[in-house]
């Protein structure tokens, strides 16, 4: 097949939180074309773009500008940027040869307009919609009207993405099940296509994890993962501190927003903002904590931990994307209420005192449900399917180019994210 990837965020390095597009291509690429054309925000350099050559036929990012109002205009369709994208995914389409078009993102959606009848798949990766509106009962009350419109956006643009799709993707049985079409609107046919853990890089140095440390990763920009963690350092990490009054908290992850940030003047908290390897943070705890009070989709921070052998508590939001359907339940601890989520955490604290081993039941799990491998296997069938009904696919067409080796992933670019 030939393939035209559209995505909201360029994927590459791999802590920009695009991770789940790297890893597709990789694998769609090992037997297929895939031409990418994606946004590019903030910090985007053009050797990024580089990186990605090796395993794609063309890669082209578009910029986005720093022009005040971008938002509004991003919007209305009216930013540069993605009418730059828009004109050339129709070029390509206009000129031939591609078989389906794999899109992503809320903010590219004006952009499927432009591929004429080709069979559409929708990446919608979570429902998120779904955790905008549970963060309304958490926001403060001037902050509401702002994410109540975002809500009301985010619900038009996910029914006009399934009204165009043949097929859509989620990450995970709960977001599928979550993002319910209005009357009127039939959900097309979905799967679940659940993120994967590089289990080799993801693997402890250290043979023995710490004792006196709770540890909580993730992009610190990101709403959830910020008010997790300043929930975790005002409301549970005191209560911990009762029974465990020389504990340790580390915050890891980049861009902390200022709320964040001041939380890291606590004593006993370390908020470390970017770091080029999140692997040292984690062995140097001894349980991680996980207290997204609105989530969606699938936690990567959690298949990591557990990749890492730590035992891992969280909330309900963050763990609901691991249950997988109709088998094993992940090895992980759920607490919602402050006063016993800090019970949980006290417990995990004393038996590493007693016993710092790793958890490897958490490693088993991860490793068996989580691959890319598999995540790639079944993309690659929903995609082969809908081009084959759509009378797209051309057997005979060959790969545009030969295939290199993907570019390695090295620990300066999985940093928390």
């Amino acid at each position: 097949m030939r393939i035209l990837y559209l995505t909201a965020g360029f994927p590459w390095p791999l802590e920009s939180g695009y991770l789940r597009h790297y890893h597709f291509i990789r694998e769609l690429s090992r037997k297929h074309a895939v031409v990418l054309l994606s946004l590019a925000g903030r910090g985007y350099l053009p050797e990024h773009a580089a990186a990605l050559e090796p395993i794609v036929e063309r890669v082209q990012a578009f910029p986005l500008g720093r022009r005040r109002g971008k938002t509004f205009r991003m919007l209305l369709g009216r930013e540069r940027a993605l009418r730059d994208m828009a004109e050339t995914a129709e070029g390509l389409v206009r000129r031939g040869g591609f078989d389906v078009v794999l899109f992503s993102g809320k903010q590219t959606r004006p952009v499927i307009d432009r591929v004429g009848t080709l069979p559409v798949v929708a990446d919608v990766c979570d429902a998120e919609s779904v955790r905008h509106r549970a963060r309304l009962d958490h926001a403060r009350w001037y902050q509401r009207p702002r994410l109540f419109a975002g809500w009301l956006w985010l619900r038009r643009v996910e029914r006009r993405i399934l009204g165009r799709a043949r097929h859509v993707l989620f990450a995970s049985g709960r977001d599928r099940d979550a993002l319910i079409p209005p009357a009127g609107l039939t959900m097309p046919p979905a799967t679940v296509v659940p993120n994967g853990v590089d289990i080799d890089y993801w693997r402890r140095g250290e043979r023995w994890r710490g004792t006196n440390a709770i540890v909580f990763t993730g992009a610190m920009h990101y709403p959830p993962n910020a008010d997790a963690a300043v929930y975790l350092a005002r409301r549970i990490l005191p209560r911990v501190r009762e029974a465990v009054p020389n504990v340790e908290l580390l915050i890891v992850g980049r861009d902390p927003t200022e709320a964040v940030r001041h939380v890291g003047r606590l004593p006993g908290v370390t908020v470390t903002g970017r770091v080029d390897d999140v692997r040292p943070w984690l062995e140097r705890a001894a349980v991680f904590a996980a207290p997204l009070r609105f989530a969606a989709g699938i936690q990567n921070k959690l298949l990591e931990a557990l990749a890492m052998e730590l035992p891992v508590v969280a909330s309900t939001p963050a763990t609901a994307g691991l249950i997988l359907e109709g088998e094993e339940v992940p090895p992980v601890t759920t607490a919602d209420d402050p006063d016993e989520f800090a019970r949980r955490l006290i417990a995990e604290l004393q038996a590493a005192a007693q016993d710092p081993s790793p958890r490897s039941r958490g490693r088993d799990f991860v490793a068996e449900h989580f691959s890319w491998t598999a995540a790639g296997l079944r993309l690659e069938s929903v995609l082969a399917g809908c081009a084959a009904v759509a009378g797209t696919t051309a057997s005979s067409r060959p790969v545009a180019r030969e295939r290199r080796q993907p570019v390695a992933v090295t620990g300066a670019s999985r940093g928390a994210s």
